[in-house]
Formats: structure tokens, sequence, C-alpha cells
């Protein structure tokens, strides 16, 4: 089933996989003592596979184990995998990172400095102004499970936008997606997330502008599971803060639009428990 699919990612299989459109079976590392690295699927296959190969290149060589970029699908496959602990080293947004250390064992590492805030965004020359014109609209969003999904839906609900009722929100699978949705005329309007939306390549990102923004969030967090040992995930935290400072980092950072990575606190953990009942609820009732 293709829930239970994942997608490699190197230069190889990736790019194979993108232009064939295959989604072929889970792939394992090339030696038992590889690390296989999970990256959150908000953005393409090809888009992901270039934005963090130099995140792989520095892991792979301050571990000096073979070091692989997997994404999955959806969503939902992602969150499946990540539950089942499928993935040594995993980077996704923070309620479900969240979910992972509490249900999965993961241990959270780092973030970026950046703040996590969806943002409503329209075609350039839409003559929608604020979010109440979007009432009788079509608003594309990345996916039920998307954190910036779930804080913008709220966003759209407090200025009495309410799905089915008076505006039509539906999941588009990607941060991309949902903003080629405006592009093409499927949708007036998108929600996306900041930092995703400057990943974006110039002719998308500049076709849309923004209307509003939700609340600011804690973003993107690398987590890493257990079973490298206690000094395993010592060294995969210490690399990326050191990644963080390196030539290759820098420039990965402001091309990103993600600032600065830094260590994760508890504190920032239990920011996002009032998002938890919600992000389950939603999982529950999506399909496998």
């Amino acid at each position: 089933m293709l829930g239970n699919r994942i997608f490699r990612l190197n230069i190889s299989s990736a790019a194979l996989a993108l232009l064939l459109g295959w989604t072929g079976p889970a792939v394992a590392a090339d030696t038992p003592s590889g690390v296989e690295v999970g990256v959150f699927p908000y953005l393409s296959t090809r888009a992901l596979l270039d934005l963090y190969e130099p995140v792989r290149g520095f892991l792979q060589a301050g571990l000096n184990r073979p070091t692989n970029l997997f994404t999955a699908p959806s969503f939902k496959a992602f969150a499946d995998r990540t539950q089942a602990g499928g993935y040594d080293v995993v980077m996704m947004p923070p309620h479900l990172a969240r979910l992972a250390q509490q249900e999965a064992g993961y241990v959270p590492l780092t973030m970026f400095t950046r703040e996590l805030r969806g943002v409503v965004v329209v075609a350039k020359a839409s003559p929608i102004q604020t979010l109440k014109d979007l009432k009788g609209m079509r608003v594309a969003t990345p996916n039920k499970i998307a954190l910036v999904s779930i804080v913008g839906s709220q966003l759209l609900r407090d200025n009495g936008l309410v799905n089915d009722a008076n505006v039509s929100i539906h999941d588009a699978g990607s941060h991309s997606n949902a903003v080629l949705a405006v592009q093409r005329n499927e949708a007036e309007a998108a929600i996306t997330e900041n930092a995703a939306l400057q990943q974006m390549p110039d002719a998308l990102r500049n076709s849309v502008r923004v209307i509003a923004q939700t609340q600011r969030l804690p973003h993107v967090m690398f987590l890493a599971h257990p079973r490298l040992g206690q000094a395993g995930v010592a060294r995969v935290r210490e690399l990326l803060l050191q990644f963080a400072n390196t030539t290759e980092g820098r420039a990965f950072l402001k091309s990103s639009g993600f600032e600065g990575i830094r260590p994760v606190d508890e504190a920032d953990m239990k920011s996002i428990d009032p998002l938890i009942k919600e992000l389950k609820r939603i999982l529950e009732t999506m399909p496998p």
C-alpha cells in the first residue's frame, strides 16, 4: 500500500524516482551500520534532496558511517514510520516531534532558530486583501496534519470562516502544492509556512502575496532514536550544532531561511502540548 512505502533520497534512486514517478518499496540503509535520516515531506522529493544534501554530507563525515536521506509519500506515512521507530535521525515539525518523543521514545536534539509561522497567501493580482474576503472561496492547505494547517484553520475559524459552511478547505498534499493551487487558479488562497515559502522556486514564491499570519511556534526539530546509543545521540546533536557554524551550514541556513540551529529544551517541547490532542484526533481519522 502507498502509505507503507518510503522514498530513499540519494542521487541515483531519488532522481530516477522523481523522473519516473516511481514509489518503490522501503529501502534499507547500505549497511547495517548506516544511518537513516528521515526528512518530513513538506516539499517535493527533488527539492528536499537538494536542500538537505549538505546536512547529510556533514553528518556522514562526522559520524564516519553511511548516511542517507529518506522521506515518505505523504505526511501520514512519514508520521506512521516515525512512530514505528523507522528513522535513526528525524527532522519534523514540532507537534509531530513532541508526539515522537512521547510515544516513540525519540530524543529531541536541535531546532531551527527561526520561529515557525503559518501564512495565508493569495495570487499577486488577486483583489483579496483580508481573511474576511475569503468567504465563499477555496483555500488549499499542505495536509490535515501539517502544523500550519491546524493553526491556519483555527485562524480562519477565528475570523468566521468555517470549512464546508462558508469556505472550502482542501488538502493539496504539500506546501508547494498548496501554493501551486493558487498559481493555477485551483484555489483563491493557500495556507503555507514562512520558511517553506522562501524555499520554493522564485517563480512560485513571487506569484503570491501574504494577507495574514498565524501565531508563532517553535520551528522544525531534529530528533534521534535511542538505538543510536547515548554517545551516538550526543554526537549527532554536536554535529548539527557544529554544522551551523561551517561555510556549508551558513549557506544552507541562508538559502532555507531557517536562520540558525540551537539545542531543544523541554520548555520548547511543552509549548506544543496544547496542539497534541487535535493532532491525535486528525491522525486517528486518516486512513493508513
